[in-house]
């Protein structure tokens, strides 16, 4: 049966490159590549001898190309689908032709390797559970502002892929919206001139950050909203008690949902409006 292999390249350091990963790249023929020029280098980095692979380009506007390949991929043909580094579906093109993959019965495979989400968040020191992977930030600061105030009704660790043009910008948006946010910032993943700041929202200007390189942004927010106050409770609270239900019994439901005691929502709920 064909299949559609995603092999993941190194981010940065070629010695990440996997043994199985590294197997797939010399014993298979026919390459989707991001970028076919970047595909070749790495073969002569790698030692693998490309003289008879044949490598066709599969990028962000390849969706035209789709049905193409599982039409290749339906009559036997194997492909392998690579990004020009780490993992090919992760803010890279392969989805949308994963997805039709799938769709048609085609079987995937992946040859896993270094991601630059988790050894960001290794390197951040930041808590690890929850996080969350956005991708891109928005390239207009109206935008950001707006994508980062959607983070102050939850708690955790996010993620972000940044230009190091725009770092600087997304940075003191930050500082307005969520400030005593703790924030790292990687640069240059396993390079040799990797570095990791980290620091307080608010304070990211008493940082001397260089803006160079492939960067992983990374924010820990702890949200403040459960309170036992609001329009919320007491929309739910006659909501529940107009069926007869007892102010005892919504209250240790409550304090369950909102990690609270359920004596002092007790006495929220008997408060007069």
């Amino acid at each position: 049966m064909s299949t559609l292999k995603l092999v993941t390249l190194p981010i940065g350091n070629l010695s990440d490159i996997t043994p199985r990963a590294l197997e797939t790249l010399r014993n298979e023929r026919l390459f989707l590549a991001e970028d076919t020029r970047n595909l070749r280098k790495i073969f002569d980095l790698l030692d693998v001898d490309g003289s008879h692979k044949e490598v066709d380009s599969f990028h962000d506007h390849s969706k035209s190309k789709i049905d193409h390949y599982v039409t290749k991929l339906k009559s036997g043909t194997s492909y392998v689908l690579v990004s020009d580094a780490g993992s090919p579906i992760v803010s890279d093109p392969a989805f949308p032709l994963v997805k039709a993959c799938v769709d048609a019965g085609i079987e995937i495979e992946t040859c896993p390797g270094v991601s630059a989400v988790i050894t960001a968040l290794e390197l951040s020191g930041l808590p690890p559970q929850p996080f969350t992977f956005y991708g891109f930030t928005p390239r207009d600061d109206s935008k950001k502002k707006e994508t980062f105030s959607n983070l102050l009704q939850f708690s955790g660790t996010f993620i972000y892929f940044e230009s190091p043009h725009r770092l600087l910008k997304t940075l003191k948006v930050l500082a307005d919206v969520l400030p005593e946010s703790n924030i790292a910032v990687a640069r240059e993943l396993t390079k040799k001139f990797e570095t990791v700041y980290r620091f307080k929202a608010k304070d990211w200007e008493s940082i001397e950050i260089k803006s160079v390189g492939e960067i992983v942004l990374l924010i820990n927010h702890q949200s403040s909203e459960k309170s036992v106050e609001g329009k919320k409770l007491v929309s739910l609270a006659n909501e529940y008690l107009e069926k007869k239900q007892s102010k005892k019994n919504l209250a240790k439901i409550l304090a369950e949902i909102l990690d609270e005691n359920p004596k002092v929502i007790y006495q929220q709920l008997n408060q007069d409006k």
